[in-house]
């Protein structure tokens, strides 16, 4: 009996040492391609291939010209590139507690792509984190790509001195500046995401307010614009860049109403700015104005007309600085400072309207005017350091927060960061080494194989 007892406490014990040497266990392995090996807790050393499990302390390293892809017990998949060091510091999923939800990951060298799970996103918002020697990424749910360069350009560990062809990132034309309620941008490819403060705005994208919801945004030409509820906003063409003195705006009011400033495209030159409703066309000559687009217009009526005495219902104009143009297939108007105009009913031309109701001057939505512009917090043109040493994160979806000290910073689609030696800033380019084509976290696309130059697949 005595035997029992002590190969039983025997058992128990080495049980307990096993659980601190390797941890809980968080995921396993899934594509892989030459060498990935975990560090575990009491300093061993395990080469470790696909369908192996990986646990919290385990500091996972790939060889050169090795990849590996990770899938962790929450969802999140992961892909890490060659030569990189990523430690999982701790890792707790229950799906009956989603309040104790716990994910932080340390990236030592190289880098990794991400797509995540269920951490973060079910219960409490910061339940994931990303950390490095420079800074620490809050997750809210999104694809991202993190990478920590020793050296310019990151050609310390690029595997081949041949630059890659890489698909173009997307140009950022504003940034909302001021929101309120449940605000969203619709996709050229239909695809839909949530819109906050900070949060860029591309060329094709549908800006989509709600009930009682409103916001304000800034383009990149100093030009704004402040979407009442209920509205949907084509930013059809954007292209501003002074030092190739491009500019070209095409926007469009499919329903609802907006306040518009505008800003330094069209100055020169007034048909580089274009403002089109159904079929009524607003031009410009460096101005302020209000236009709505309901009933019919918003229908998409052949006729988007509206009447005299009830002139928001249809097309129409009201200007509070310069002037405009309203032209439609039946004609041209022109519209003056504290003047409206609409695109008459009976007649589909476009007339003053003689009675302004006071409905055109108590809009609750301020003008986008009365918002000061920071640039400071919605910069379009100032590139810090791209290129340089340190860490940088690329959002392909979703919403990344990078912070070092109490300096913070929002990225959203198709933006980059970059975090080194107290400068904490965005960067307007993505740098070709931040956009790898095999850095795929969910696998498609490659051969059955697996990796390219892979041996095996999940």
């Amino acid at each position: 009996m005595k035997t029992t007892t002590l190969l039983i406490a025997a058992w128990l014990m080495s049980l307990s040492t096993m659980a601190q040497a390797i941890g809980e266990a968080a995921g396993r392995v899934g594509y892989m391609s030459g060498v990935l090996v975990a560090k575990r807790l009491d300093g061993t050393v395990k080469v470790i291939s696909s369908k192996s499990t990986v646990y919290t302390g385990d500091m996972l390293i790939t060889g050169k010209d090795s990849y590996a892809q990770l899938e962790m017990d929450d969802g999140t998949k992961m892909t890490l590139r060659p030569d990189s060091n990523l430690r999982i510091e701790a890792f707790r999923f229950r799906k009956e507690t989603p309040q104790n939800d716990n994910m932080v990951l340390r990236l030592l060298k190289g880098g990794f792509r991400t797509l995540t799970g269920l951490i973060g996103k079910r219960g409490n918002a910061d339940a994931y984190k990303l950390r490095a020697a420079t800074a620490t990424i809050g997750v809210r749910g999104t694809d991202f790509t993190a990478r920590l360069c020793a050296s310019k350009d990151c050609l310390d560990d690029e595997e081949s001195g041949k630059p890659a062809k890489y698909q173009p990132v997307p140009v950022v034309a504003g940034r909302v500046m001021l929101a309120q309620g449940e605000l969203s941008a619709r996709q050229s490819g239909g695809k839909e995401r949530k819109l906050l403060l900070g949060a860029p705005v591309y060329e094709g994208d549908t800006l989509i307010t709600g009930a009682k919801s409103y916001m304000v945004v800034a383009f990149s030409d100093e030009g704004r614009v402040s979407l009442q509820e209920n509205t949907q906003f084509l930013v059809e063409k954007f292209k501003y860049n002074k030092a190739k003195a491009e500019e070209n705006a095409v926007l469009k009011l499919i329903k609802g109403g907006v306040r518009v400033i505008t800003g330094l495209i069209g100055r020169a030159n007034h048909d580089r700015y274009r403002f089109n409703m159904a079929t009524a066309t607003i031009g410009i000559r460096g101005t302020g104005f209000d236009a709505w687009c309901n009933g019919p217009c918003a229908s998409g009526a052949a006729n988007p007309g509206a009447t005299q005495d009830n002139p928001l219902d249809g097309a129409g104009v009201y200007v509070w600085a310069g002037e405009v143009s309203l032209t439609s297939p039946g004609g041209m108007v022109l519209v003056p400072i504290q003047q409206a105009a609409i695109v008459a009913r009976d007649t589909g031309k476009p007339a003053r309207l003689i009675n302004i109701p006071s409905a055109i001057f108590d809009n609750r939505v301020l003008r986008p005017d009365a918002i000061p512009l920071d640039k400071e917090k919605l910069p379009f043109d100032t590139e810090s350091n791209a290129g340089g040493a340190g860490l940088y994160v690329t959002v392909h979806e979703g919403h990344v927060i990078m912070a070092m000290g109490e300096k913070s910073l929002n990225l959203f689609r198709g933006e980059s960061g970059f975090a080194n030696r107290g400068l904490l800033s965005p960067v307007i380019s993505t740098p070709a080494f931040m956009q790898d084509p095999k850095m795929n976290p969910t696998g498609s696309g490659l051969p059955s194989g697996g990796m390219p130059g892979g041996d095996c697949k999940l």
